[in-house]
């Protein structure tokens, strides 16, 4: 069965969005950062002016359907807008699928999914879970469109509490913005530092896209906050909608080079496998 409606909407590529069958549209506005900008790591970039908010149509909506599904479905709650900018808990949505065998995968970097912890990691004793901790540096970045929840530092909290349940978390390293924050020294720090705390995964994506709309207000924003690079922005990459820092293919080494000599799941394909066993039965099958 296929379903498509305002609250759920059909991912067409399993291999990609950490494989999601389908996207929970759950609540109102967007993230702010994608009136900017958005990464292809992101299902849903659209954007628009107005503050996250709940919508309660849609929750009703989302759960209502997911009894319709004959077959057991990965449902993905995405950061735009993040669920936990509308809710300080999402106990009854994660609740009314406890009663079913369909998993979820969570994009936050919010304090607020600590409220949750317990009902998730009771939820992931008996259904597919995922946690992704979008996060862009060690420290905070010099640019308005990175709220206070995208460094490592303001997220240790977060991360410390995960690390203490059998949650299997990782970390979606983005946006990577040239002259910004992809300095490779600073991108190893960060990817070192994140090694340290064990994560299920670590994945990173070193592109930007754009439409007209983001594209005009992310000069407009450099300009007023970083003059020195609107030129430089220009001269290289003009009116296009897709961006690479010169950079990232010294950062693709890094990962590569340091993320090899651990256990972590670095893949989209390995990722997706995280799904199938709990953290119990890889400790038990270690023996």
């Amino acid at each position: 069965m296929i379903i498509n409606s305002s609250s759920i909407i059909r991912n067409r590529q399993k291999d990609k969005f950490f494989g999601i069958d389908y996207y929970a549209n759950l609540c109102h506005g967007s993230n702010p950062i994608f009136n900017y900008l958005s990464t292809p790591l992101d299902f849903y970039p659209l954007a628009n002016q107005k503050a996250s908010a709940r919508c309660l149509d849609r929750e009703l909506d989302f759960l209502k359907k997911i009894n319709d599904f004959e077959e057991d479905k990965i449902f993905g709650i995405f950061e735009n807008p993040d669920i936990y900018t509308c809710h300080d808990s999402i106990f009854n949505i994660i609740d009314k699928l406890k009663e079913t065998r369909h998993g979820l995968f969570i994009e936050t970097n919010s304090l607020n999914l600590i409220n949750d912890i317990e009902v998730l990691e009771d939820f992931s004793k008996t259904n597919p879970l995922l946690i992704g901790i979008p996060i862009s540096s060690y420290s905070s970045i010099d640019l308005s469109i990175f709220n206070e929840h995208y460094d490592f530092k303001s997220m240790e909290k977060l991360i410390k509490a995960l690390e203490k349940t059998d949650i299997k978390f990782g970390f979606i390293m983005k946006p990577f913005i040239p002259e910004i924050n992809d300095d490779p020294l600073k991108f190893k720090e960060l990817l070192e530092t994140l090694i340290h705390h064990h994560p299920d995964f670590i994945y990173p994506t070193f592109s930007l896209n754009f439409d007209s709309k983001k594209l005009n207000e992310f000069y407009d924003l450099i300009d007023k906050e970083k003059p020195e690079f609107k030129s430089k922005y220009f001269d290289k990459y003009g009116y296009k909608k897709s961006w690479i820092s010169d950079r990232a293919e010294e950062l693709k080494k890094i990962f590569i080079f340091n993320i090899k000599k651990t256990k972590i799941a670095y893949s989209m394909n390995q990722i997706i496998d995280l799904y199938k066993t709990t953290k119990q039965q890889e400790q038990i099958s270690l023996f």
